[in-house]
């Protein structure tokens, strides 16, 4: 009887060890993950208190004095400063993005794009904020092996001293170039962007194995998307006339590609920002001010509000620019631009480039709609 005790406090005792092990495992997977967070977006473990000034600099030093820092709010905060998952942080999976998809829903990622300008990033100066992972050096449609891409919208967020702090936010559709519904709709997101903030959008090759990774939301893509952002061809290349750029690809597909874009109404998604303020009211001199209408006399129409005048503005605009059109479809839109910045009596010429390009897009010639003139460019 004592030796059968003894075996089961034995027993009990083995049967512990590896939870033990294990719960141990969990804190220490907690404690590496945690810092490869801050590593992966090209931060070193000295940089962590700026971004988390409840971490001390003295923490990271060992494992015990992390894990004792590290409370539930630090992880939660960690996982929103980078959008990734807060159960990766814990160790519970190895998905370190929530699935994002895109395909047939073309609008999806444009409105995100569109939501991370109207937050104000747009004017810490990114210039690139779609790159596009591929897995082949060049893209062509009549190559039937499979080319897998993954889009990647890039979210800057914080600046430490030259070094720029993004967020990544990756579509893990796995879009396949050689299937034509998934390549149509991606060069007509290429185009919409192009056409609208007038960046390039760059492609940028991985190993089979790291698209697997990517798409399976189990790397940060950061270290995939330095380097060089000007790629010739870059994706909207794909998506213009060779009048419209020099190294266009797979020209024959834009007709398919802009009745996408009008079937999805791809354009209404306005990608500029936040609008510019409205100019100040215009004072009228005491002495200029209309006189007071008699009574009974009849009470004049009103005048048009700022809404009205914007509307007319723009309508002004639209007129000259289908116009000149008519009489010569060959001006490109940087062209016509010029020329409407030229005229200072029309109201909207005092708008940006970029406002005026996404008004007259909408009228202008097929063949010159989108890309503004761009040369051949060297570099890979």
């Amino acid at each position: 009887m004592a030796n059968n005790s003894i075996r089961k406090l034995l027993d009990i005792a083995a049967g512990w060890r590896p939870q033990a092990k294990s719960d141990f495992d969990s804190l220490s997977i907690v404690a590496r993950r945690f810092l490869q967070a801050f590593e992966g977006h090209g931060l070193k473990v000295s940089q962590i208190p700026r971004l988390l000034p409840q971490i001390k600099l003295e923490d990271p030093q060992s494992q015990t004095k992390l894990l004792a820092a590290l409370t539930p709010e630090i992880l939660d905060k960690t996982a929103q400063l980078f959008g990734i998952r807060v159960q990766w942080l814990e160790g519970v999976d190895d998905e370190i993005y929530d699935y994002q998809a895109v395909y047939k829903r073309p609008a999806t990622l444009l409105e995100h794009l569109a939501k991370i300008r109207r937050d104000g990033n747009e004017g810490q100066g990114l210039e690139f904020p779609l790159r596009v992972l591929t897995t082949v050096k060049q893209l062509d449609r009549n190559d039937q092996r499979q080319q897998l891409l993954a889009p990647v919208l890039v979210e800057r967020f914080a600046d430490l001293g030259d070094l720029s702090i993004c967020r990544y936010h990756v579509y893990r559709d796995g879009f396949d170039w050689s299937y034509p519904p998934a390549r149509i709709e991606l060069k007509a997101i290429a185009h919409v962007i192009y056409s609208t903030l007038h960046v390039p959008i760059p492609l940028f090759v991985v190993s089979e194995k790291d698209m697997e990774d990517i798409l399976e939301g189990r790397t940060i893509p950061r270290r995939f998307l330095e380097g060089c952002q000007i790629t010739s061809p870059s994706l909207e290349d794909y998506a213009l006339t060779l009048e419209e750029s020099q190294v266009a690809r797979e020209v024959d597909e834009l007709p398919e590609v802009l009745t996408y874009i009008d079937t999805h109404h791809l354009m209404d998604i306005s990608l500029e920002g936040a609008p510019p303020p409205d100019p100040e009211p215009e004072v009228v001199p005491i002495e200029a001010a209309t006189p007071a209408t008699p009574a009974g006399a009849p009470k004049p129409p009103n005048k048009p509000g700022k809404l009205q005048a914007r509307d007319d503005a723009w309508a002004e605009v639209m007129g000259y620019a289908k116009g000149h059109w008519a009489e010569d479809p060959s001006i490109s839109i940087a062209e016509m631009i010029r020329r409407i910045k030229k005229i200072k009596t029309m109201k909207a010429s005092m708008l940006t480039e970029s406002a005026i390009h996404k008004r007259i897009a909408k009228v202008a010639p097929v063949g010159i709609r989108g890309k503004r003139g761009r040369k051949a460019n060297k570099s890979t």
